[in-house]
């Protein structure tokens, strides 16, 4: 592909539609969402839907209640996709984010890439939302355990599904298309492949559209910022689970792995800013072991971890991670080259971030300001403008990171702890457990039992 510009690729992609390029990874992070002012609104009032997902039953159960589809779908152009393939979409549909309910012309050819027939029933056998064993899942499956284990083992060494060791015995989860088997998938053909290898997968359709939607709704993000650090916060602490030194800490198993945003802009041809880094996706514990089994990415110390984010720290990037207590993978990030910031900044440039996707707000003191510019050059988001008389304008696109705070030589900026912030998922699973959980409460998450699709 030629090189062209970042911005220009993205508005020509988002004119043609998820068929094209990455639109399928980019319309699961928000970067073609219409977000509009009733948008907005809607997502700081979404915390309603929080209130009880942590504890709903019943809304697990609804998760958990696939439907039945045994007839094949017919496209409108003549093919024929199987009935598996339907029953798989809809399965990977359930976990975090999903892949939007309602597909179109290529929402399949993923799924039909990356999971044979065969593959795709034996996936639908094993258990939804939960750590299983082998034993667990041939006792769904009605068959052997040794057959189980080569089954799962299998998927999992193809970066289908996560596998995780706890006291010599194997676990296995169904991961989501984002974070999950998109990342790693990609990763395994920079990796062991080439960049064309990686530009075919990353081309491939898989997402569609979910019923009810605002748009880029912020409330609970995919991944969500943290301070840079305890001194940009008014308190002089970080809270509880906001500190990524100390979860990095946490973990004696970490990987480096090159960042998959990057990845996908140098295999699709499309710039970013030369001195942002590659190698700073980290994985930790758990997932930093499947990454040393599937050999995508090099393991390091914690103190390597910390020097790996202080670095992109320095470079203006933002902290991220997966919207959990105990994260395990921790991303560095720029709107000029993540797909996820790139979201919140919006290809035409105007922000869609609600109130509550961090934990923090971004406190100005218009008393203090200089007037001299230094945060709008610094800002990551690109959300920070000078109105006629020099005072500071912030737009919605804020991630209150807390990169503007330092360079603020009158000390006007200074982030401070939300009192009412919402208690977060625990982990990777109960954090995939949770997004279905609020789709499914939004009226988002349905399943497609059609046997036409007229595309």
């Amino acid at each position: 592909m030629e090189n062209v510009s970042r911005r220009s690729f993205l508005k020509g992609v988002g004119a043609m539609g998820v068929g094209m390029g990455m639109m399928p990874i980019l319309s699961v992070l928000g970067v073609d969402a219409k977000v509009k002012a009733e948008g907005l609104e809607s997502a700081v009032e979404g915390l309603k839907y929080f209130a009880n997902l942590n504890s709903s039953d019943e809304l697990l159960e609804a998760v958990l209640a696939e439907s039945e589809v045994t007839s094949d779908l017919t496209m409108s152009d003549g093919t024929v996709i199987p009935a598996v393939y339907v029953r798989m979409r809809n399965r990977i549909n359930r976990i975090g984010k999903g892949i939007g309910s309602i597909p179109s012309a290529n929402s399949y050819e993923m799924i039909m890439e990356l999971w044979s027939e065969e593959d795709a029933e034996n996936y639908l056998k094993m258990p939804l939302h939960q750590a299983f064993t082998a034993a667990n899942y041939a006792a769904e499956a009605g068959i052997s355990e040794e057959a189980a284990a080569t089954i799962l083992e299998d998927q999992a060494h193809r970066n289908l599904i996560w596998r995780m060791i706890r006291g010599d015995q194997p676990y296995y989860a169904l991961m989501p298309y984002i974070n999950g088997f998109w990342e790693f998938g990609e990763l395994d053909r920079a990796l062991h492949g080439t960049m064309e290898d990686v530009a075919k997968f990353d081309s491939l359709g898989i997402s569609g559209t979910d019923p009810n939607s605002n748009g880029y709704d912020t409330t609970f993000p995919l991944f969500r910022s943290y301070p840079i650090s305890k001194d940009v916060v008014a308190e002089g602490e970080l809270l509880p689970y906001e500190d990524w030194r100390a979860i990095i800490k946490r973990h004696k198993t970490i990987m480096v792995s090159p960042c998959q945003c990057r990845t996908m802009w140098q295999a699709l041809g499309v710039p970013y800013p030369e001195e942002h880094p590659m190698n700073t996706c980290l994985s930790l514990g758990e997932m930093a072991e499947y990454f040393i089994e599937n050999d995508i990415g090099k393991q390091i110390t914690q103190d390597e971890a910390i020097a790996i984010v202080e670095d992109v720290i320095s470079k203006g990037m933002v902290v991220e991670a997966i919207c959990a207590k105990n994260p395990n993978i921790i991303c560095c990030c720029h709107s000029d080259s993540c797909g996820n910031l790139m979201g919140f900044r919006g290809v035409d440039g105007k922000g869609a971030c609600a109130k509550y996707y961090n934990a923090y707000t971004l406190e100005y003191d218009k008393d203090k300001c200089l007037k001299c510019g230094l945060c709008v050059s610094k800002y990551p988001m690109h959300s920070i403008s000078q109105d006629e008389d020099g005072y500071v304008v912030l737009d919605d696109a804020c991630v209150r990171c807390g990169q503007c705070v330092p360079v603020c030589p009158g000390k006007a900026r200074i982030l401070k702890a939300m009192p009412d912030y919402p208690e977060l998922p625990e982990d990777y699973i109960d954090s995939n457990r949770f997004f279905a959980k609020d789709r499914m409460q939004r009226g988002q998450l349905v399943d497609f039992t059609d046997s036409t699709l007229d595309v």
